[in-house]
């Protein structure tokens, strides 16, 4: 019997190693239990499904990736260091392809509750790429940051699938581009927000005057001036 720590791990492999030899939507929790070595009591104790097993895989990378972060790389541009981390995670991913095509091929296999969970997870290993890459992710503009990188990843990511180069050239290439482009609608929603946040400032300002005006006893009733 394996150590209880390594079972989750033993449970990844044997699922991915079933995902790359025939559809993930045939792959059963039998079937990954007997790869396994493990009964379906053991799995039980230790997941709650393929799904569960497919966001335990999703940590796994994120945790590999920070793990191998060099402390020299965060002294470079935010651009570069994340087209570097989201490199990384490809090369983590790599040796997975075959399982992955499986498992896009089958959209996961997930049912409604674990596509929400699914969403989840990858949103969250996309706020970790930005906190990695020195980028906040904090507040409304960190949660638009985060919609966007997930959305420019899931598109890189199937041209990573189909990118038979030695280098994956061709995914940096598309990766930078995507990220160039979304740099620049980055900058224009810091602006808005910025402008939105000293106008609330503004008119909150105006109001409370205004209040402290009326609870004074005075006698000027004019509206706060909005247009300041």
């Amino acid at each position: 019997m394996p150590a209880k720590k390594d079972i989750p791990n033993i449970l990844i492999d044997a699922a991915l190693k079933l995902a790359a030899e025939k559809s993930w939507h045939d792959v059963t929790m039998i079937d990954i239990a007997r790869s396994a070595g493990l009964s379906l009591a053991d799995c039980h104790a230790h997941c709650n499904g393929k799904g569960d097993i497919l966001r335990r895989f999703i940590r796994k990378i994120d945790h590999e990736v920070l793990a191998d972060l060099d402390a020299d790389d965060f002294n470079e541009p935010g651009h570069d260091r994340l087209i570097a981390v989201i490199m990384a995670r490809f090369d983590a991913l790599a040796d997975y392809r075959p399982a992955l095509r499986s498992i896009i091929a089958a959209r996961g296999d997930l049912g409604p509750a674990d596509s929400i969970r699914a969403i989840k997870s990858h949103f969250g290993s996309m706020r970790w790429m930005l906190d990695a890459s020195g980028f906040r992710t904090s507040g409304l503009h960190g949660s638009l940051r985060v919609t966007g990188l997930t959305a420019i990843y899931a598109r890189t990511f199937r041209q990573w699938l189909d990118d038979d180069s030695t280098d994956f050239g061709p995914t940096m290439a598309y990766l930078d581009r995507e990220l160039s482009r979304a740099a620049d609608w980055d900058g224009q929603v810091e602006k808005g927000l910025g402008k939105a946040a000293k106008l609330c400032r503004k008119l909150s300002e105006n109001c409370r005057r205004f209040s402290s005006k009326k609870s004074s006893g005075t006698t000027d009733t004019t509206a706060p001036d909005l247009r300041q």
